[in-house]
């Protein structure tokens, strides 16, 4: 089982909508990462942990080379996950040209709430997305926003990878992602619907 993130592919607002690039910036975030529950415990190496909220798909179809049809066709679950980033040591690693494999493969590192039908919620491309800490919103945007849509990102990795049941691919996080602190009380949604609901510890 592999899971898959993608950086930056979520537009701020008033940004202008480009082609959809030949070339994505995918990453490898460790199977050991996986959590579920209603703590996450904050990594001892680091003292800047960031929140990232993203919708999860989980593929169902074994891709490779993949036609955009069969790419949208590849997955019939979501969820809400936390691509957690040791932000300091992201930093210092893309300083020296390093890979981002610990500052994103850490224990705990990709948090997940319950998988749920495709369709639960509406069309997966047209969500709205918000996560809060403490009861303010902190992130917030909708899945139309994002810079490379659920199906192309799933056909690019199959270019690459051969992809199976069950991998999980991270579709990217709306504005903004921040820091989080010990004692953050954090709830995620897909529109109305709390999926995310744990404390910083």
């Amino acid at each position: 089982m592999k899971i898959l993130g993608i950086a930056a592919n979520f537009l701020n607002p008033g940004e202008a909508r480009q082609c959809i690039p030949e070339w994505q910036n995918l990453f490898v975030k460790a199977g050991s990462s996986l959590h579920k529950g209603n703590t996450f415990r904050y990594p001892e190496f680091s003292n800047e942990v960031w929140h990232e909220m993203e919708l999860v798909v989980r593929l169902s179809q074994k891709l490779k080379n993949a036609s955009l049809e069969e790419a949208d066709e590849a997955y019939n679950e979501i969820a809400l996950g936390m691509d957690w980033t040791a932000k300091d040591v992201q930093n210092d690693y893309k300083s020296k040209g390093w890979s981002w494999a610990i500052a994103k493969g850490f224990d705990q590192a990709t948090m997940l709430s319950d998988f749920y039908p495709r369709n639960h919620f509406g069309n997966p491309e047209e969500l709205d997305l918000r996560f809060e800490i403490n009861g303010t919103v902190a992130e917030a945007g909708n899945t139309r926003d994002l810079k490379i849509p659920i199906p192309h990102i799933i056909q690019f990795a199959s270019r690459w990878m051969t992809l199976h049941p069950g991998d999980l691919i991270m579709t990217g996080a709306p504005p903004s992602p921040g820091p989080v602190v010990h004692g953050d009380v954090c709830n995620g949604y897909i529109n109305q619907s709390c999926l995310l609901d744990f404390k910083v510890i």
